[in-house]
């Protein structure tokens, strides 16, 4: 793609995350052990649409509707589209937080060159920093209470040995101006 489109294309990427992830993004598929377009589905353009317009977003689901994916992709869109946007990515254990992160990872490495940043910073299980000043943690819930956050996502909140002393935590980090995203389903 020439200079001319590709800037026309970021312009695009830039206005809407749902033309960014339809377009894209990659998400890697258990089923075909592979990497596979993220093509969304209408439900997941309207949660895209949410996302966008809303501070807190709760979603009770069933599995493998791609919502996780979904709100990475958004949190990817953020720290390409919205620097310096600090994504704080929780999930009940450590290891679990740490997956989320490799997602996230896995989704922007595949990516067309000029869509990414200069360069990456820092890429380890649970620090993913852009040279743009955009930066992805991962915590198990018990962390990351002392960063704001632009976007914070508690992927299977349901299942969270305290929600609601999570919830308190974590409030503080959003209050300004980031966004909640829990996302489960159910225990």
């Amino acid at each position: 793609m020439a200079g001319r489109a590709q800037r026309v294309e970021w312009l695009k990427c830039s206005e809407d995350p749902a033309y960014f992830l339809d377009t894209y993004a990659w998400i890697f598929n258990a089923t075909e052990r592979s990497w596979v377009r993220f093509l969304l589905w209408p439900a997941q353009m309207d949660v895209c649409d949410a996302l966008l317009t809303g501070r807190h977003l709760v979603v009770l689901k069933a599995r493998q509707l791609g919502l996780t994916w979904l709100c990475l992709g958004y949190a990817l869109w953020l720290m390409l589209f919205r620097p310096a946007a600090v994504v704080l990515l929780f999930s009940k254990r450590e290891d679990e937080a740490q997956e989320l992160m490799t997602r996230l990872r896995g989704m922007y490495q595949r990516l067309s060159f000029w869509m990414q940043c200069r360069r990456v910073v820092k890429e380890t299980l649970t620090e993913f920093r852009l040279s743009n000043g955009s930066v992805a943690l991962s915590f198990p819930t018990t962390g990351g209470r002392s960063y704001t956050g632009t976007f914070v996502l508690a992927d299977e909140a349901d299942f969270m040995p305290d929600l609601g002393t999570f919830l308190n935590a974590v409030k503080t980090t959003v209050a300004a101006v980031g966004q909640l995203a829990l996302i489960s389903t159910s225990d």
